[in-house]
């Protein structure tokens, strides 16, 4: 007679999801300071704040919504935040040879763009 395995899927999803969040929760090798999790909602804040920090010098430059921040103190923040990002792309680990890769082909297809204006 044949034998049936029965899975119970509930507590296959859960071991599964329960591993998945072991390893990402994980420390990444060589580094000591965050889990990977941490660091990507790190890396998402610094985002937000490189954002925030490129539209308050574009305020400075185009004057039409006026701030108190003069255009140094702009560009020292908008330094700041682009350090913070790329502290937590390092430790996030992330391949720099693909990353430039894709950089290299965005920056041809923004080229075509502007010259077929």
């Amino acid at each position: 007679m044949a034998e049936f395995i029965v899975l119970d899927l509930n507590k296959v999803a859960h071991e599964v999801a329960e591993r998945a969040r072991k390893e990402l929760t994980n420390m990444l090798p060589g580094t000591t300071i965050l889990p990977v999790v941490e660091l990507l909602a790190g890396l998402a804040e610094e985002a937000s704040e490189l954002a925030q920090a490129a539209l308050k010098l574009r305020r400075v430059y185009d004057k039409t919504n006026p701030t108190p921040k003069t255009e140094g103190v702009a560009i020292d923040d908008l330094y700041e935040e682009v350090a913070d990002v790329m502290l937590y792309v390092d430790q996030l680990k992330l391949n720099i040879v693909d990353i430039d890769r894709i950089k290299n082909e965005k920056m041809n297809r923004w080229i075509r763009r502007i010259e077929q204006k």
